[in-house]
């Protein structure tokens, strides 16, 4: 398969339209809904799909203005398969992919992260927990205190479904301050905190999303980590718990 090139004019927005349109009419589920479609400046290479009033409207990076009309099928094919719940086809992954690792796409989304992208990132003292202190132990005790980030600390919000983030722009890593509480042992802290220094050292992966981070030698790598299969046990209950609806 050849890799496709980025076109030299950008798409007008009823171009783009016309392709979700297009595309989305192949799904049973969309073929007799209204279909809007934008672009729109995320800072990252975002896209998304979501119902409201009886249409679905659809946001796409603009990033993605100049790419060749088989890149953006490729999107809306994967932005269907999340609503459908079905696995994309790979052939399809593998266009999106050999699109978003275009050297001038990734210096086109790093030059706006770094330039438009805010990290809003609290202290790392927590009221029971310490990022500083467990990120320091975790460094000399696996790493030789050989990772260096700029900043660590708790999120502006209590995030339930992403516990932790590693920012390669900013080098910053990120906790959710759901976690800053009585009810969490610092081993389990410190496990996600060791999860997101991990991704200083692995970087890479062939596919989109989350699983583009977690290669299998990270993988290997994290379930080295002492309390690996507790802090998991104690995650998948915390995060469920009563206690979320507080």
């Amino acid at each position: 398969m050849n890799e496709p090139q980025i076109a030299p004019h950008g798409l007008s927005p009823a171009e783009l339209e016309w392709i979700c349109r297009s595309v989305l009419k192949t799904f049973p589920l969309f073929r007799d809904s209204e279909i809007e479609a934008s672009f729109y400046p995320y800072i990252g290479l975002t896209h998304t799909i979501r119902r409201k009033s009886g249409k679905w409207i659809l946001r796409i990076s603009d990033h993605c203005r100049t790419a060749p009309s088989v890149v953006l099928e490729a999107i809306v094919i994967l932005l269907a398969s999340k609503v459908l719940r079905r696995r994309a086809p790979a052939g399809t992954v593998e266009v999106y992919n050999r699109f978003r690792l275009d050297p001038h796409l990734e210096a086109s989304l790093h030059s706006r992260r770094l330039h438009k992208g805010r990290k809003q990132i609290r202290g790392a003292q927590g009221k029971y927990h310490s990022l500083l202190d467990i990120y320091r132990e975790l460094n000399d005790r696996y790493f030789n205190n050989q990772v260096d980030i700029r900043q660590i600390g708790w999120g502006p919000r209590r995030s339930w479904s992403r516990l932790g983030h590693y920012d390669p722009v900013h080098n910053t890593i990120t906790v959710s301050p759901v976690l800053d509480s009585p009810q969490v042992p610092r081993r389990v802290v410190s496990y996600i905190v060791y999860h997101e220094i991990l991704h200083t050292l692995f970087t890479g992966g062939s596919e989109p999303g989350p699983k583009r981070h977690h290669s299998p030698e990270y993988r290997r790598t994290e379930r080295a980590y002492p309390d690996y299969a507790a802090a998991k046990r104690f995650l998948r209950q915390f995060c469920r718990g009563p206690q979320k609806q507080r």
